[in-house]
């Protein structure tokens, strides 16, 4: 596979096409990617979802648990990407 040079005009279209859309929410007067606050949802999700799998004794089995829960966050923060702002 061969990639175009870098002094292509292609490069320089995908990056004026890729920074020319930056969703930002204002909270509070302070302006913020809506990328972040995806995360944060995630992050949050996946807290509040271990004591759930604690309970249920599923969390025992999800192992190694820091990549596994780092991996939910990911998926929620995507389905809230996906969902909310697409």
């Amino acid at each position: 596979m061969s990639f175009p040079p870098p002094s292509s005009p292609l490069v320089g279209t995908g990056a004026i096409l890729a920074a020319g859309y930056a969703p930002v929410v204002s909270i509070a007067g302070a302006q913020f990617p809506v990328w972040l606050l995806c995360l944060i949802t995630g992050l949050l999700v996946s807290l509040l979802l271990r004591p759930l799998f604690v309970s249920a004794g599923i969390d025992q089995w999800m192992t190694p648990r820091p990549i596994v829960y780092s991996c939910l966050a990911l998926v929620v923060a995507y389905v809230c990407w996906l969902l909310v702002w697409k």
